[in-house]
């Protein structure tokens, strides 16, 4: 469930707090790495990195970065011009670097500067969580059964045992199955005005849930290319630079149908706001598919320290520009921003 109270989600001191935890992760890996005695293989793939690789790696996570904007231009449309959605898409990956979320805390920033603007909160709720939906839960639920299926029936190649590709892919079919039947069984009468906390709570979550979920079909329906792409691309060029930080330390990758098990298993651990666990959960992952240690561990090195800073530093750019957009409404909103009250995703009609 977004929230738009900005003491809670978009304060300053919170921000200061994720990037002083960057900071601090930052030098704890450097020191390990210049100093522990076992580590002189990972020395010397990161000290040997070929830059030209690292270069594209940085490259490829500012298409990434690129490709979200144009996902939420297209699920918001109606009322952002495209320089109002690209500081808003910036500035919300940079807050995910800050405040690991699994790419929640970012959106949840995003909806506060868009209700600051005087975008109905509703709405922006609404169309944030379905672009959230399409862009990480979605793909990479996707990515999970089109590996997982295509490695165990031999279409793509992985090295993969059949329990370790298929079952994911069936895992995640479930995963789909019980998200359909929950959002449409579940009871929307009106509630008593006396419910427990956590459970008023819960009940307010699946609603935003349920209505993002509708919302994304909504807009899928539309037609507009640039939705699917850029949620596509969010993701897909993500993968690139991983792929990109292997060949940067001199490693073979693992095989396509494999790498896209791992790769997309592994980001489980940035649902945990945790220093390191996204590392560790890559390493992990691919540990359990075949990839040695030390270069695996290098590359991931690689690749998490470019999807960390490319949208840090656009991040900061972004929040630069949102200063303008605050300061004047008109050039967030293309459209009237007065809330109806009813329905905050009508079937928007197609793109010309």
């Amino acid at each position: 469930m977004l929230r738009t109270d900005p003491t809670v989600v978009f304060d300053r001191r919170r921000l200061a707090w994720g990037l002083l935890r960057l900071i601090g992760l930052v030098g704890v890996v450097v020191l390990a790495i210049s100093s522990v005695p076992g580590l002189a293989g990972l020395r010397a793939r990161l000290a040997g990195a070929d830059t030209g690789w690292v270069v594209s790696t940085a490259v490829l996570e500012v298409g990434s970065v690129a490709c979200f904007v144009v996902a939420l231009r297209s699920a918001l449309a109606e009322r952002l011009r495209w320089r109002a959605a690209a500081a808003i898409g910036t500035t919300a990956q940079g807050v995910n670097v800050l405040v690991p979320a699994g790419g929640t805390g970012g959106l949840a920033a995003a909806g506060v500067i868009m209700t600051r603007a005087g975008i109905p909160a509703g709405f922006a709720a609404t169309r944030l969580i379905a672009l959230f939906l399409l862009s990480s839960v979605a793909t990479n639920v996707l990515l999970v059964i089109v590996a997982g299926l295509g490695v165990w029936a031999g279409i793509l190649p992985g090295n993969a045992s059949p329990a370790a590709s298929l079952l994911p892919a069936l895992a995640a079919l479930a995963i789909v199955a019980a998200l359909a039947v929950l959002l449409r069984r579940a009871p929307r009468a009106p509630r008593p005005a006396r419910l427990r906390r956590w459970r008023s709570i819960a009940l307010r979550a699946l609603d935003y849930l349920r209505d993002g979920a509708a919302c994304s079909g909504r807009l899928l329906r539309t037609g507009d290319p640039r939705l699917v792409l850029g949620a596509l691309g969010f993701v897909l060029l993500d993968l690139a630079a991983l792929d990109g930080a292997f060949h940067a330390v001199g490693a073979a990758a693992l095989p396509a149908g494999s790498m896209l098990l791992a790769y997309t298993l592994g980001q489980a651990g940035s649902i945990v706001s945790l220093p390191g666990t996204t590392e560790g959960g890559l390493v992990g992952v691919f540990l359990l598919y075949g990839a040695p240690l030390v270069p695996a561990t290098s590359a991931i090195l690689v690749y998490r320290a470019a999807q960390s800073l490319v949208p840090l530093a656009l991040g900061l750019l972004g929040a630069l520009e949102l200063r303008r957009v605050l300061n004047a409404p008109a050039a967030l909103s293309a459209a009237d921003a007065e809330d109806d009250g009813r329905d905050f995703c009508p079937a928007p009609a197609p793109p010309p």
